[in-house]
C-alpha cells in the first residue's frame, strides 16, 4: 500500500509549467488585499520608547510630550540684572500711564470734539481694592442687570410657583404670612414676587410724632452726624456729601425771578381777589426763597456764579390735597426757612442713615416723615454690589453707583433721600416721577449730556440728570409725602441713604434744648415705620 502511493504520489509534485506565473499572480493579489485587512485591524501600537524620535514610524510625537521632555532635560539657568535698570523699567511704565490719563484729561477739556449730535460717553471709574473689586470693575454689570430684569420678568410655570417661590423664601427668609397675596400662585414671575404688597397693619408707624422712622425693612448699617463734609461708610472709611448728592448751581429757572415771584405774584393777585389770604402769605414766602438763590448752601448748590444752566424738566404728577394740607400743617411747626440748613448758631446739625435691604425684605420703600420732594437728580453711575462685605472693602460705593437723589425739607430743615442701586437692582421706582427710567441707555446718554455741557462751562459735573417737582403744589413747590406713604421700591434689594437736618444734641454745658436723638443701633434688624431717632423736646 506504501508503494502504491508512492507511484501515485510522484506525478502529483511534479510542477507545472505555469506554476510559476499563477504564484506571482497569487502573491501580487494577496498584496493588494493586505492593506484593507490591516486597516481594519488598526495600527499596530509600539512602546513609547520606541517611537520617539524614531525615523521608521513616520510619526512626531504630540506637542505636550515633546514639551515635557524638554523641560525635563533643559537646564533652567537664571541671570540677574542690575537694580537700577529693573527700577528705570518700572519707572518707564508708571511715566506712560500717567501721560496717559494726562493726554486723555485733556482731550476731554478740549470743545467741540466728535461730530455734531454726538456726546462723548461717560468715563469709567476704575475704584482701587482687592482683586475682588478690581475685577468687578471689568464686567459689564449693566448690561447684566438689564439682563437679569428681562430674567425676572419671564413668567414661571403654574406648578413651579409655590415650591419655587417656598424654596426662596426658605433661603433668604421671607415671612410669606405677612405678604398681601397668600396665593403664590399669583405671582407670575419673580419681579412680581420680589415686589410684593403687604397685609394692612403689618408695618405699624411709631406713634411719636416726632420719631424720624425707617423707610423699609433691612440692617442699618450706618448712622451719625455728618462732620466736615464726610460720610462714614465703615469705620475709617468715609465718602464726601458732595459726591453723593451732588454739587452745582440749581437750574436758572430757580435763580431768576421768572418761575418765582414773577408767575407768583398774578396768581397771588386772584386769590387776593377771592379773599384767600392765608395761601398768598405761604406762597409769596416759597416765592420769596426761590427768589434769592445765593442764599442756598453749597452743599447743595455750590457757588452762585455759574447760571447758565439748562432749565430742569417737570416731572410732578398729581398729588392729593389731604397730603398738602397734612404736610403745610407740619412745615408750619419748623421756626426757620428750609433753605438756611446750617443756622448761625449751630442749633443745627446734618444727620445720616443707611439702611440696608436684604434679598429676602420688603422691597418697597416709605416717606420717613412729613416733607416736600422739590427735585430729583438721577446719577448714572456703575452698579457694584452693596453687599456689607464689598462697602467694607470699595471706598465710596455709594458715590459710584446709580442712584436716584430726591431734595426737599422738612419742618426742621433739608431732607434727602437716596435709593441707591446695585448689581441686578438696576430698577428703582418711583411712583410719583412718570419718566423716571433707571439704568436705561437713554437716561445715561441725557446724564452724559449733562456732564458735557457742564464741562464746557468749566464746571465739575457728576454726570446727573435733573427734574423738578414744582408743579405738583404751587402753595407748596414740590410734591407733598405723608409719613408712612410709599414712595417707590426696588426690584431685588439695595440701600437707602438719609441725609437729613434736625436740632444738634445738648449743648456742652448741659443746657437741655430740643435735640436729635438716635433709637437704633449699628447691625440692627428694623421694620418700616419703626423709629430710626426722634427730636427731644428741651
Amino acid at each position: 500500500m506504501a508503494a502504491t502511493l508512492g507511484s501515485v504520489s510522484g506525478p502529483l509534485l511534479r510542477r507545472h509549467p505555469l506554476a510559476s506565473l499563477h504564484g506571482r499572480c497569487s502573491n501580487s493579489a494577496a498584496l493588494r488585499v493586505t492593506p484593507p485587512v490591516a486597516s481594519l485591524r488598526g495600527p499596530r501600537r509600539t512602546p513609547v520608547s520606541a517611537r520617539s524620535f524614531s525615523s521608521n514610524t513616520g510619526k512626531r510625537p504630540r506637542f505636550s510630550q515633546r514639551l515635557g521632555e524638554a523641560l525635563r532635560n533643559s537646564k533652567i539657568q537664571w541671570y540677574q540684572i542690575p537694580v537700577g535698570v529693573g527700577i528705570g523699567f518700572l519707572g518707564l511704565v508708571q511715566f506712560y500711564k500717567v501721560s496717559a490719563r494726562e493726554q486723555e484729561r485733556q482731550g476731554e477739556l478740549q470743545d467741540g470734539q466728535g461730530e455734531p449730535g454726538q456726546h462723548r460717553t461717560r468715563r469709567k471709574v476704575r475704584p482701587e481694592g482687592p482683586w475682588q473689586v478690581q475685577v468687578m470693575s471689568t464686567l459689564p454689570l449693566k448690561a447684566i442687570s438689564r439682563l437679569w430684569g428681562r430674567f425676572n420678568e419671564l413668567t414661571i410655570p403654574y406648578y413651579l410657583r409655590v415650591p419655587g417661590f417656598k424654596l426662596y423664601s426658605l433661603v433668604f427668609g421671607v415671612n410669606l404670612d405677612e405678604a398681601s397675596e397668600p396665593d403664590l400662585h399669583v405671582y407670575q414671575n419673580l419681579a412680581a414676587f420680589f415686589y410684593r404688597t403687604l397685609k394692612p397693619g403689618v408695618r405699624p408707624l411709631d406713634a411719636n410724632p416726632n420719631a424720624l422712622l425707617s423707610p423699609s425693612d433691612g440692617k442699618v448699617l450706618q448712622f451719625g452726624r455728618i462732620e466736615g463734609g464726610d460720610i462714614e461708610q465703615v469705620k475709617g472709611m468715609t465718602y464726601s456729601i458732595d459726591a453723593l448728592l451732588g454739587k452745582n448751581t440749581p437750574a436758572s429757572s430757580l435763580l431768576d425771578g421768572s418761575s418765582g415771584q414773577g408767575s407768583d405774584d398774578g396768581q397771588a393777585s386772584a386769590r387776593r381777589r377771592r379773599g384767600d389770604e392765608e395761601i398768598v402769605k405761604q406762597e409769596e414766602e416759597f416765592a420769596r426763597v426761590n427768589g434769592i438763590p445765593y442764599t442756598l448752601p453749597d452743599l447743595l448748590f455750590g457757588p452762585s456764579s455759574a447760571r447758565s444752566r439748562k432749565a430742569a424738566t417737570d416731572e410732578s404728577t398729581e398729588v392729593s390735597q389731604r397730603a398738602v394740607s397734612e404736610v403745610r400743617a407740619d412745615l408750619a411747626l419748623g421756626e426757620k426757612a428750609w433753605y438756611d440748613v446750617l443756622s448761625t448758631d449751630k442749633t443745627t446739625a446734618l444727620y445720616y442713615a443707611v439702611v440696608y435691604l436684604a434679598p429676602g425684605d420688603y422691597h418697597r420703600f416709605h416717606s420717613p416723615t412729613n416733607w416736600v420732594v422739590e427735585r430729583r437728580r438721577h446719577f448714572a453711575g456703575e452698579l457694584y454690589s452693596v453687599s456689607p462685605y464689598l462697602q467694607r472693602t470699595l471706598p465710596g460705593l455709594f458715590t459710584l453707583n446709580e442712584r436716584v437723589v430726591l431734595l426737599g425739607r422738612w419742618r426742621h430743615g433739608f431732607f434727602s433721600y437716596i435709593p441707591v442701586g446695585a448689581t441686578n437692582v438696576g430698577s428703582i421706582k418711583i411712583n410719583f416721577d412718570r419718566e423716571l427710567r433707571t439704568n436705561s441707555l437713554t437716561t445715561d446718554t441725557a446724564a452724559d449730556q449733562a456732564a458735557e455741557e457742564a464741562a464746557k462751562r468749566g464746571e465739575p459735573h457728576l454726570a446727573f440728570a435733573e427734574a423738578t417737582y414744582e408743579g405738583a403744589s404751587s402753595v407748596l413747590r414740590g410734591h407733598a409725602l405723608r409719613r408712612g406713604e410709599e414712595m417707590g421700591g426696588f426690584q431685588l434689594g439695595s440701600t437707602i441713604v438719609m441725609v437729613f437736618e434736625a436740632p444738634a444734641e445738648q449743648d456742652r454745658e448741659g443746657q437741655a434744648r430740643p435735640g436729635w436723638q438716635w433709637s437704633v443701633e449699628r447691625g440692627q434688624k428694623v421694620k418700616m415705620g419703626q423709629a430710626l431717632g426722634r427730636i427731644v423736646e428741651g
